[in-house]
């Protein structure tokens, strides 16, 4: 899923995967307003990141996949594997929409239960920042979902 973003003024166009068109958004270099075009269409990021809450990128061959799809329709990638990269526990929350990072690295999509889980068991830390659609910047996991 690539996102092609032009910034007002801006003579080039970035290339965004999904999740780093998130972290850009959340870190402010990318407004809400700027203008993406995803799959030949044209869109606010705004409208882009509502239609991607339906869907995410597959872990292995980075295609679309919707949020109610059992596998990846192209590679036949389990679906929600994605959150096998701090662990092989799934949630049965619904919106893959929680953010990690640690130490300069990304980790997730992953629901919020998922991520509640992952904390529980140590493999998310307190300390740990996390992004979410609608936080204005990255926090520490402990003040969004508490310590547990």
């Amino acid at each position: 899923m690539n996102y092609l973003v032009q910034k007002p003024g801006d003579v080039g166009i970035k290339t965004y995967s999904l999740v780093e068109l998130r972290v850009a958004v959340a870190s402010g270099e990318v407004q809400l307003d700027c203008q993406v075009r995803h799959n030949g269409k044209r869109m606010t990021v705004l409208e882009a990141l509502k239609a991607a809450s339906t869907c995410y990128e597959c872990y292995e061959c980075g295609k679309e996949i919707s949020s109610l799809a059992a596998a990846c329709p192209s590679c036949g990638a389990p679906a929600r594997a994605a959150q096998a990269s701090l662990g092989s526990t799934i949630a049965t929350a619904s919106t893959l929409d929680f953010h990690v990072a640690r130490e300069g690295k990304h980790f997730g999509p992953y629901t919020e239960a998922a991520a509640r889980n992952y904390l529980a068991d140590g493999r998310i830390r307190g300390d740990d920042l996390c992004w979410r659609p609608g936080m204005d910047t990255w926090l520490q996991v402990s003040q969004v979902l508490g310590e547990r």
